[in-house]
């Protein structure tokens, strides 16, 4: 099959779908590729939106704190492509019929504020006001959102093949785009389509195991992480990101950007999660999220544990540990503070008041799921044992931390003293905490215009890349930290649609 268009876009998520609605704008015709039989991708899963407002003072204080999250090391062109096509992000969200509820409206004065931040640096969750899209039933708002745009999409005239992954990118002779090829899953026949320019919105690597040693080095393994440590966790299983739009990219001259996996910690294993990390069968989310002791292989503390609901800063601290793997150990009456006391840190996600009947969500996860990675005994001579973590260098830690505890000052890492909670009393509670990721970020590298670059970085013309995979861009080269988010896929799609009109009519 053979058909013409201006725009072809590799995926239809969030950066896909807000790339074709403003080239429609542009008077430009779309097609859109997606390897999965439905639109959306890991998009459908979407839930919080930041919205940066459109006022330039308001624009202007969000670009810096984003700018300096980076430590100065993200590409400013593109920073500020997301700063100033955040709003449109709500103004599509709701054209397309999905309600908005705010969450927290953050005046100018408070963009930054640390007390706002629920569980992420400031800059990164505090730059805009945060809104939460509305689903429909059980469903969450980005399913409806991508199901919407799709139809509003094909009513205006766009074309979205599905079930049909983007195979190749055709150049001209003067090293243009002209083409972008696809082969349809169900019944093998190759598509081509005329094209003036290429959008790669593809999403990440998460599900090529092999892509993610070489460029993150973490062995990915199975969800009960069977091979030891050092691994990541897949929030999206069968996701098939398996970084189709990274491999085209550099294969046309592309530069490889930095690749980074962030996002929550999470407890591998059976029994903790259902189809992705926001359902869950208990409350282990919501325990490591507590400010208590953290050691490592070691028995060492690493960080100050008042950080534990900062997912971006443990994730980070784990990658950093022997084996990329981290444990997080409290007693008997911390489990009695918890049920009869209450929860000092919650996610929004999961929130709780008290938790309950702690002994038995551990029993159940030991002997019914059969999870290698939760521990509960009554010496910390056996939870050492069974969960490898280096029995003197525990109790090396637990003599300078207990001491901690009873003097209400942490002379190691200055952890508040409200959280100091000493690990004395059996029975003892351990769990193995890996990083986790939602996605990989980064990998294309992009100018201000969305245009995929070379080593030179010089642009590939017909060529342009957002969303997750050029989230380097935002964050830096290499990323320190950081998520993949359909609020900055978004904004960055909306600017690829323009860049990639405004370029196509330049050559006419």
């Amino acid at each position: 099959m053979r058909l013409s268009a201006d725009i072809v876009i590799m995926g239809s998520g969030a950066a896909g779908v807000s790339a074709a609605d403003a080239a429609l704008a542009k008077g430009k015709k779309v097609v859109i590729f997606e390897k999965r039989p439905f639109q959306g991708g890991v998009a459908n899963c979407a839930i919080q939106f930041i919205i940066v407002r459109n006022e330039k003072e308001y624009q202007d204080k969000a670009f810096q704190l984003l700018y300096e999250y980076s430590n100065y090391n993200g590409n400013p062109a593109v920073i500020r492509q997301y700063v100033n096509n955040s709003w449109r992000t709500k103004e599509f969200i709701e054209r397309m019929g999905v309600k908005m509820k705010a969450a927290d409206l953050v005046p100018l004065e408070d963009l930054g504020a640390p007390e706002r931040a629920d569980g992420f640096p400031p800059a990164l969750n505090v730059h805009g006001d945060d809104w939460m899209a509305l689903g429909r039933g059980k469903g969450h708002g980005g399913a409806l959102i991508c199901l919407n745009g799709r139809r509003d999409i094909e009513k205006r005239g766009g074309i979205y093949l599905l079930d049909t992954p983007l195979t190749d990118i055709r150049m001209d002779e003067e090293g243009k785009v002209c083409a972008a090829v696809g082969v349809n899953n169900q019944t093998g026949e190759e598509v081509v389509v005329d094209c003036k320019a290429v959008i790669i919105c593809a999403g990440g690597m998460m599900d090529d195991p092999d892509m993610i040693k070489k460029h993150t080095g973490f062995n990915y393994t199975g969800k009960n992480a069977p091979n030891g440590g050092n691994v990541t966790f897949n929030c999206f299983p069968n996701s098939k990101q398996t970084g189709d739009g990274h491999k085209l990219a550099w294969k046309l001259g592309g530069a490889v950007g930095a690749v980074s996996i962030e996002g929550h910690d999470l407890i591998p294993g059976p029994g903790i999660e259902m189809s992705t990390a926001w359902l869950t069968y208990n409350q282990f989310k919501i325990m490591t999220e507590q400010p208590y002791l953290w050691v490592n292989a070691n028995g060492e503390r690493f960080l100050d544990e008042s950080l534990s609901n900062n997912h971006m800063a443990i994730n980070r601290s784990i990658r950093n540990q022997p084996g990329r793997v981290s444990y997080m150990i409290f007693d008997d009456d911390t489990r009695r503070h918890l049920e009869e006391e209450g929860v000092d840190y919650f996610y929004f996600v999961f929130p709780a008041d008290k938790l309950t009947d702690i002994k038995g969500q551990f029993d159940d996860l030991i002997n019914n799921w059969k999870n290698e990675h939760v521990f509960m005994e009554d010496t910390l001579e056996a939870i050492c044992e069974k969960a490898g973590i280096d029995e003197s260098g525990l109790k090396k830690t637990l003599d300078r931390y207990n001491g901690f505890c009873d003097s209400g000052v942490d002379e190691e890492f200055a952890k508040d003293a409200k959280y100091l909670r000493p690990v004395r009393k059996g029975p003892f509670y351990a769990m193995r905490v890996f990083c986790g990721g939602y996605n990989t970020m980064g990998g294309i590298r992009v100018n201000g215009n969305m245009q995929v670059i070379t080593d030179a970085q010089k642009p590939i013309e017909g060529l342009f890349a957002a969303g997750d995979n050029v989230l380097n861009e935002i964050y830096g080269n290499p990323i320190i930290g950081g998520l993949g988010a359909a609020y900055f896929a978004m904004p960055l799609g909306f600017a690829a649609g323009d860049s990639a009109s405004d370029y196509i009519d330049t050559m006419s």
